[in-house]
């Protein structure tokens, strides 16, 4: 068959992302002619031309067709087999010396026995003329950074304000069927345009994600026994990064997957995952290994006397701890896992399986959850591919908990944000005549609030004669997400390097502070951690926070807690709020008040600011303080317990973080009575 290029007008009608079905039309025919014999400068907008680069085309067309492979390992022919073509085109304007820095070499990779074929490449300078490149600026390197074999093409002697234009084709045997393109990226997209042409047998299945457009299905090509889906875009906006946001989740993009062939349909379905997930997890094809296994966990099992262990949280807590302190890591895992115990090393790869199988000995009821990291791709339960699994969480019903059991720094009610607070599939094993199976169920994967997320401050205050001075005791408690990535490293550090580790942090009140007697609690890596806050301490004395002014003294008593966050922006939002996890602070000061001053503006630590979520307060930050004899009790507490804010609600979100950043511009006035 031979392979054809196709490439459709611009779309006008937008569909809802929850399609999944394509659109059904005809699309024109693409002109083989893109590499025109004399190119000339684009004309750039005034906004284009803002931007550090703007594709002037980006054009990708998939040809999937039955051919024959050389087989690079045995040295014969292989016939029928199922081979992928790519047409790539691109033309960029390069508006500034990063663009240059960005587009100055092209990089494609050669795996997967990816051949190379009608590769071009030349530049336009701003002055009109033509730099054509050839074989003299192409590399082949064996393996670029450990990521395999790749050609570079270099362009050299390009400049600001000119365009460069490249093209290639390759050709492989196909090897994944699902996948995602990116359509949208941080520049923008003048003409934009994707298309996949297969056998009539072989149905894909796509999803467009954040306003994109849907692809369409060409019933044109029909009468060929060809399938073609195209999108084609005459603008493509350049994405937009937000703070508190989702981050690479918000680009526009298209989920595609193979959904049928001549003898099957519903590829890569949640039911097909569920099988095989659970297979690989807890069964095998080879029963001399399988009986290894037992054994080897059973021992394990014994010598860690965890069935004499009456909790089962404890139970859970104790194998986390014992596996991720006492086990090594390494990148390459072993699929049976007795030989991982036996050697104490293990990996990402076998990690799951070597807990699901502890627990499944120990009768410890559990499922295995898969699931997306929310700030690559949100979890979509409705359009059932594998683009979505990156991650594999443990879920223990009688708790309602998580585990996540390839993080060495998480711990059993702890699993990484990016993959809490979002969805999952849910693998339900059942067991019927000695033969285990699962079950796909989609369900919530919940997350920690800020009764657990916390990093708390207490702060006793007092200054030395004349203001001179400024000392404190500083204790600060951390729990949760607080204190995740701090904890866990203490006990491999060494005493040194520990000091300064909680030296820094206790700085967060000045820099100038000059830390001593620093102690902490709670370091080990024992019990259950939630409910056991990490709690380091130390004194603090300092200048820098104070200053005189006429017969007055000034005390930044804001900066105490540490520089907070600003969201004063000028331009508008687009997208809703996501926070990375709940969390809360809660601050006390206790500032002793010198013999024969006062305190002239308490009224300006009066502060509460709140946002709610129907009837109930999910954020705030409120101010309150106390005199007592001599000592000015100041609390502070701010917390945030909704991960999703609204757009409509997004300056309710701001001025509660810009609360806080007000706190940090309290100057407390001191004057003599």
């Amino acid at each position: 068959m031979k392979v054809k290029n196709y490439i459709v007008a611009f779309l006008s009608v937008f569909i809802s992302c929850n399609t999944i079905a394509q659109i059904e039309g005809v699309a024109d025919k693409f002109n083989e002619d893109f590499w025109v014999k004399t190119p000339v400068l684009s004309e750039l907008t005034e906004e284009e031309q803002k931007s550090n680069a703007v594709y002037i085309a980006d054009v990708n067309i998939t040809t999937y067709e039955y051919g024959s492979f050389l087989n690079p390992y045995t040295g014969g022919w292989i016939d029928d087999k199922l081979m992928e073509e790519n047409l790539h085109y691109v033309r960029v304007r390069l508006n500034n010396d990063k663009a240059i820095e960005s587009f100055n070499k092209v990089y494609i990779s050669n795996s997967n026995e990816r051949k190379i074929t009608n590769l071009r490449a030349r530049a336009i300078t701003k002055e009109g003329k033509i730099i054509e490149f050839d074989d003299s600026n192409k590399k082949e390197i064996e393996n670029y950074e450990n990521y395999g074999p790749f050609t570079i093409f270099a362009l050299e002697g390009i400049e600001v304000g000119s365009e460069i234009e490249y093209t290639y084709s390759t050709r492989e045997p196909s090897s994944s069927y699902y996948f995602s393109e990116n359509v949208q990226s941080t520049y923008p997209k003048r003409k934009y345009h994707y298309e996949i042409v297969s056998p009539e047998a072989l149905v894909f299945k796509m999803k467009s994600y954040n306003g994109l457009a849907e692809l369409t299905q060409d019933t044109s090509y029909l009468k060929d026994e060809l399938n073609r889906y195209v999108i084609s875009l005459d603008e493509v906006k350049k994405f937009k990064e937000e703070d508190y946001s989702l981050g690479d989740a918000l680009k526009q993009r298209i989920e595609i997957k193979l959904f049928a062939n001549a003898k099957k349909r519903n590829f890569y379905s949640w039911t097909e995952a569920a099988t095989k997930y659970s297979r690989k997890f807890y069964s095998g094809n080879n029963e001399k290994e399988l009986l290894k296994e037992t054994k080897a966990i059973k021992k394990l099992v014994k010598e860690q006397k965890w069935e004499k262990i009456d909790n089962q949280r404890d139970q859970i807590v104790a194998i986390e701890h014992y596996v991720k302190g006492e086990f090594k890591r390494d990148d390459i895992g072993v699929y049976y896992i007795h030989e991982c115990i036996k050697s104490k090393i293990y990996s990402s790869k076998n990690a799951t399986r070597l807990f699901a199988l502890i627990f499944d000995y120990l009768n410890i009821s559990h499922d295995i959850v898969i699931t997306s990291d929310r700030y690559n791709k949100t979890f979509d339960e409705d359009f059932e591919t594998y683009g979505f699994i990156d991650g594999f969480l443990m879920y223990f019903p009688k708790y309602n908990q998580f585990m996540s059991p390839s993080n060495d720094f998480m711990r059993f009610g702890l699993i990484s944000s990016n993959y809490a607070y979002n969805t999952g599939l849910f693998l339900k094993r059942v067991k019927a005549g000695g033969v285990s199976s699962a079950y796909p169920e989609i369900k919530k994967i919940g997350g920690t609030s800020s009764d657990v997320n916390f990093d708390n401050l207490t702060a006793d205050i007092e200054f030395t004669e004349d203001f001179e001075k400024l000392k404190a005791h500083l204790k600060h408690e951390a729990s949760g997400y607080s204190s995740v990535y701090l904890r866990p490293r203490m006990p491999y550090l060494t005493e040194e390097k520990r000091l300064e580790e909680l030296e820094e942090r206790l700085k967060s009140i000045a820099e100038d502070a000059e830390i001593t007697n620093i102690t902490s609690q709670n370091e080990e890596m024992v019990g259950y951690l939630l409910e056991k806050p990490y709690i380091f301490e130390g004194d603090a004395e300092l200048s820098s926070l104070i200053e005189k002014a006429g017969n007055k003294y000034l005390f930044k008593m804001g900066m105490v807690i540490g520089r907070q966050v600003e969201m004063y922006q000028d331009t508008s939002r687009q997208f809703d709020v996501e926070n990375s996890y709940n969390h809360g602070y809660k601050r006390v000061l206790n500032i002793t008040i010198p013999e024969g001053y006062q305190i002239t503006n308490l009224e300006d630590l009066n502060m509460d600011v709140f946002s709610k979520n129907g009837d109930k307060k999910t954020m705030e930050f409120t101010c309150v303080y106390e005199v007592n004899d001599n000592v000015l009790t100041v609390t502070c507490n701010e917390y945030y317990n909704e991960i999703r804010i609204p757009l409509a609600r997004y300056e309710e979100f701001r001025s509660v973080i810009n609360a806080a950043a007000d706190f940090n511009k309290i100057t407390l006035v001191f004057e003599k009575k």
